[in-house]
């Protein structure tokens, strides 16, 4: 039997934003040094398709930019042209306009709701799950080539049980499925 102990490495992509790398410059290298993909996560968490910000290229063009400047400071080394817009909130002019600046947008297919803590389930009727729960979820819904998102934050709100700290038995579940976790540029050069 197949278990993490036994397992290879395991290399990831971490979307992150210019706040968590200005809080916890540390970190953010941590996971760069450790070999994870990272990638952006725009430089503010803010919800681009939010009507009271006015979203144009540029805007686009400066929070990425930003973001790479904030994250080749703290750790010594380039984003990947990867990005996912804060709460994965885009329209087809934000992906274009990050186009032209090199960067892939990039989607989920999987999402565990581990985002949602306990004011935002009872605010907007989203189902609040526990970790256990997220689990099964996850192990339902997955197909091969799936972008699971994972939250490595709090909520506001907070939770009762985080997905995060169950990465274990999610990641166990995965490779005796017979899956690899691998970076999103893998997934993307596989699919050619």
């Amino acid at each position: 039997t197949l278990s993490l102990h036994d397992a290879l490495p395991i290399c990831a992509t971490f979307f992150l934003n210019g706040e968590f790398i200005r809080r916890h410059g540390a970190a953010a290298k941590e996971i760069a040094d450790a070999g994870h993909e990272t990638a952006s996560l725009f430089f503010a968490p803010i919800d681009l398709s939010d009507g009271r910000y006015r979203i144009d290229a540029e805007f686009i063009h400066r929070g990425l930019a930003r973001n790479e400047d904030e994250f080749f400071q703290a750790t010594g080394y380039e984003l990947a042209l990867l990005w996912h817009p804060p709460y994965y909130a885009s329209s087809p002019a934000v992906v274009s306009a990050a186009a032209t600046v090199g960067y892939r947008t990039i989607g989920r297919d999987v999402d565990p709701l581990d985002w949602v803590g306990r004011s935002e389930g009872r605010s907007y009727s989203l189902p609040y799950r526990g970790a256990s729960e997220m689990v099964d979820e996850i192990m339902a819904a997955k197909k091969p080539g799936s972008i699971i998102s994972l939250r490595l934050g709090l909520p506001p709100g907070g939770r009762d049980a985080y997905l995060f700290s169950r990465l274990d038995v999610l990641l166990d579940a995965l490779v005796r499925s017979g899956y690899a976790v691998v970076p999103v540029s893998t997934l993307i050069e596989h699919g050619r």
